[in-house]
Parts: C-alpha cells; structure tokens; sequence
C-alpha cells in the first residue's frame, strides 16, 4: 500500500486487466488508460516491437509476458497501478491474475469486450493492412480459432474483480 497524502491516507494499487479477442479495442483502451495516467501499461506485443523481435518468435512472446507479469507484480506490491494489456481468453488465466493481485492488495478493474466477428475482423484486417510493429498480423482463421476457445467471463468471475464495465464494440 502507498500513502497517497500527508494525511496519512492509504490507498491499494489498482491492477486493469483485459478480456477480449484480438481487434476487440484492448490496445486503444489500454493505451488511453496509460495517457490518463491510471497506471503503468505492459504490453507484451509493444515490447517484443521495441525490442526487434518478429511476431513468429511465439516463445520469446510466451517468456516475454512471464517477465512482464512479474514486474507487474512487483510494481503492485510497491503500490504502483498497472495495466497489464493482454487477452486473458481463459478462465484459468484470469483465476491466476485476480488471485496474485489479490496476493499483492490490489484492487482489480476489469474490461470485458464483447465484439461480434465480423467487427473484429473488419478491425484484424484494416490493422493488418497498417502493418504496424507491434500489430500481430492475424487471418481469418486464426480469428476463428481464437473465437472458439475463448470463455467469456462468468457472472462469478465478475463478482470477484472490484469494478468492471462491458464494451461493445464501441473501441476502434
């Protein structure tokens, strides 16, 4: 915990997760969030751009996060708000965030994206048409890949997170 005045009031750092497929607006958001100043933003996808390593190195990506999610850890327990922009397409994945944030007393702010395909695609695809570095350049069929083993959050998993709020497609 910080002290946050000189009144001696404490307050918990705020972790923000994400929960949306690819093209969903994680990044826009996460990205305005930082800009707002709501916290320290670590994005795996950023840095393997910065650091020069190509989208298809799929294990420097994997090791990347790791090492990236236990900064994060270490700035919440300094009392430093993160956004940690990833997916958390899984159940098992957002069990384990909420549970070290937890671990760490932090809150936890969830944005949950609920996007219909053709949306995402029409976004996938104008991204893959900017080829920006850190845009991983994903098809069709990865997209209905990643639509078939995503697990939308359940209502208790809502209830374990301290605020959350629902976009529908309203994030380019």
């Amino acid at each position: 915990m910080i002290r946050s005045d000189s009144l001696s009031t404490w307050t918990k750092p705020t972790l923000t997760l994400f929960c949306g497929l690819p093209g969903s607006g994680k990044s826009t958001l996460a990205a305005r969030l930082e800009t707002e100043g709501r916290g320290v933003r670590l994005s795996a996808d950023q840095w393997q751009a910065a650091l020069g390593v190509g989208h298809a190195d799929t294990d420097f990506h994997e090791r990347l996060q790791g090492v990236l999610y236990r900064h994060a850890l270490a700035l919440l327990r300094r009392g430093v708000d993160v956004i940690l922009e990833d997916g958390l397409w899984m159940r098992e994945e957002r069990t384990e965030k909420f549970a070290d944030a937890r671990s760490c007393s932090a809150r936890i702010e969830l944005h949950v994206f609920d996007v219909d395909h053709e949306t995402l695609w029409e976004r996938l695809r104008l991204r893959n048409e900017q080829a920006e570095p850190a845009s991983y350049p994903m098809t069709q069929d990865e997209l209905r890949w990643a639509c078939t083993v995503f697990q939308p959050p359940s209502a208790q998993e809502l209830s374990e997170v301290d605020s959350y709020t629902v976009h529908n497609g309203g994030l380019p």
